[in-house]
């Protein structure tokens, strides 16, 4: 591919140059070569994308317009990126890794859903609400109060503000239509801080705005390292953070909003489970196993079912066949049509899997199959797809995220002893049931502590909220939740007495509960 160097930031609506020489060198994982890069901003432009996303929130047109009318730009904005899906499915895997089956069929494809369907949520969004109610009789009778147990508002929703959003690498794209596509929607401006392995196809997010007029300031593109980006997220000018990455950041992040009184969507790591109970038909359970641990970008999954725990009677059976299961798993060139396990994004991601499974060896666990860098494959960062059996919870291989092609194999001793394993993790992402009794099913999943699961599969249900318990995150992304994490309700009260005017409630719905009066329109 040509090499693609860009020495300017995508900052309101236009293409500004760099202040500082500092660079990015985008270095292919699958040749090891160079392949562009994006200039590393300094605090200068942070402050100028952060005073351009402030203009346009406090000043510009953005919030102003009705979601409808936001909406229209996120279709547009979508088409863009369809149009271009080829030559982005094609970059995606040169600077990630991943296989171009995996980028035609979901990195490249899911931005444009999750603008379009942001544009939809948005055709139909409403921000407000009338109230009228009288509480007194829920005031019990002790007596009267100074304080009119009556009200009548007009509630409504209203944009946070300037959005910083942090998309994680490995599936950086996605992310950006999962974040912005709502926050836009909404009436947020927002600042995207490209993924440092991985930057060349968000900055055609940025091409892309340009082609289509969205207006200036209401999404800026910058790349920024460490200091910088922490920067970014304690910048005064900056009114929410959402970040995708390791709950070790996370924390640091939640940390910092929580001193600033500052909201923050957080989804974080996973060490997933998948449970495997005894009426489950191995045959029908493997594809699963298999292909949603390894198989998935190389491991590289926040949602990978990283720890596989079946019965103890037929351990020795899941073993064979995983690792059977493993070694089908072609390994080379992700731009081979069958190439399953694309090389891992940077050399230091491959030194991380390396070291967790030497910790495994040291900890007694056995490396059923893999374990090592594939000796047919000369250049690129490649590992081997990685079963650890004679595994068991305590070991650091199965409660640390590896964020790599390696699972552990952990038997139970019912359906009770699976559930205590699964819930004993910092960590409650996603996770998943097999069983022969669907129903039963069910049951299971509301009993593991995690923000996803799935029954007799592995989904991912894009219509839906998408997020985590415990350390794997605050708030929700996917589905029309997403949108109200990017809104903040004010309630405007008159005399209860009074009328509120017409021409503020017209076509406004009213409110339900208790002591609720409701109306229509």
């Amino acid at each position: 591919m040509t090499t693609i160097d860009h020495k300017a930031f995508f900052i309101d609506g236009a293409w500004r140059a760099a202040s500082g020489t500092d660079r990015f060198d985008v270095i292919s994982p699958r040749s090891e070569r160079r392949i562009g890069s994006v200039p590393a901003a300094s605090k200068e432009d942070i402050d100028a994308a952060v005073a351009a996303a402030r203009r346009a929130f406090d000043e510009g047109e953005w919030p102003r317009l009705t979601p409808a009318e936001r909406a229209g730009y996120l279709s547009r904005l979508a088409d863009g990126i369809e149009r271009r899906q080829t030559e982005l499915a094609e970059l995606i895997t040169e600077e990630l890794g991943c296989t171009l089956f995996l980028s035609q069929v979901y990195q490249a494809v899911s931005p444009v859903m999750s603008f379009n369907y942001s544009a939809e949520i948005g055709r139909s969004l409403q921000t407000a609400e009338v109230r009228i109610s009288d509480l007194s009789s829920l005031a019990g009778k002790a007596g009267g109060s100074i304080i009119p147990m009556a009200g009548a508002s007009l509630v409504v929703k209203e944009p946070v503000g300037v959005v910083a959003s942090f998309p994680a690498y490995n599936f950086a794209l996605p992310a950006i239509g999962q974040k912005a596509g709502p926050a836009l929607v909404a009436g947020c401006t927002v600042i995207v801080k490209v993924t440092e392995p991985n930057p060349l196809a968000i900055f055609v997010i940025g091409e892309i705005c340009e082609e289509i007029g969205l207006p200036p300031g209401v999404l800026n593109i910058v790349a920024a390292r460490a200091p910088e980006s922490e920067y970014l997220v304690r910048h005064p000018g900056v009114d929410m953070v959402s970040f995708t990455g390791s709950a070790e950041v996370g924390a640091k992040i939640a940390a910092a909003c929580g001193e600033l009184v500052r909201p923050c969507v957080l989804e974080l790591g996973g060490k997933s489970a998948a449970i495997v109970l005894e009426d489950a038909k191995l045959e029908d359970v493997l594809p699963t196993l298999v292909g949603a641990t390894a198989g998935t970008n190389a491991g590289q999954s926040c949602v990978a079912l990283s720890r596989l725990l079946v019965p103890e009677s037929q351990y020795r059976a899941y073993a064979e066949a995983l690792a059977d299961g493993f070694a089908s798993l072609k390994v080379g060139d992700p731009m081979e049509a069958d190439t399953v396990v694309g090389p891992l994004v940077t050399s230091r991601q491959r030194e991380r899997v390396e070291y967790y499974v030497d910790v495994a060896r040291k900890e007694g666990a056995t490396i059923a199959y893999g374990g090592r860098r594939p000796s047919h494959l000369e250049r690129g960062w490649y590992y081997e797809p990685t079963l650890v059996t004679d595994a068991h919870n305590d070991m650091r291989v199965s409660r640390e995220e590896i964020f790599g092609p390696v699972a552990s194999l952990i038997p139970h001793r019912g359906e009770d002893d699976a559930i205590r394993i699964a819930n004993d993790s910092d960590l409650g992402l996603a996770g998943s049931v097999f069983t022969a009794d669907t129903a039963h099913g069910f049951e299971v999943a509301r009993r593991v502590r995690t923000g996803t699961f799935s029954v007799n599969t592995f989904a991912a249900d894009l219509g839906s909220p998408f997020g985590g318990f415990k350390k794997s995150g605050i708030g929700r992304e996917h589905g029309p939740y997403a949108v109200e994490e990017y809104l903040q309700t004010k309630t405007i009260s008159i005399d209860p007495s009074q009328q509120l005017p017409e021409s503020v409630t017209r076509n406004v719905p009213y409110g339900t509960g208790p002591g609720t009066r409701g109306s229509s329109n």
